[in-house]
């Protein structure tokens, strides 16, 4: 998956049904070209987010639950293991 993919979709933590923001930028790992962290703004959809922006909040790849077509699933929903 290309990360124009994912950018601009909303990130929904599945915990609390909040929605966190949008995905605006990633981290990734120069030595092994891994993505290890989403940057998640609270800023409106458009394409000229500012990513240094200090409300980004940094979400670790493996907390993600699902990408889906619309949204990003955080956490896990209480109950499910």
């Amino acid at each position: 998956m290309r990360f124009s993919e994912i950018q601009k979709k909303e990130v929904i933590d599945a915990r609390k049904g909040a929605f966190l923001g949008y995905v605006q930028d990633a981290t990734i790992d120069i030595v092994s070209g891994k993505v290890e962290a989403l940057h998640i703004g609270e800023g409106d959809k458009n394409i000229f987010f500012d990513s240094k922006d200090k409300d980004t909040k940094k979400v670790r790849l493996q907390d993600i639950t699902t990408i889906g077509k619309d949204i990003v699933l955080v956490g896990k929903k209480e109950g499910n293991k």
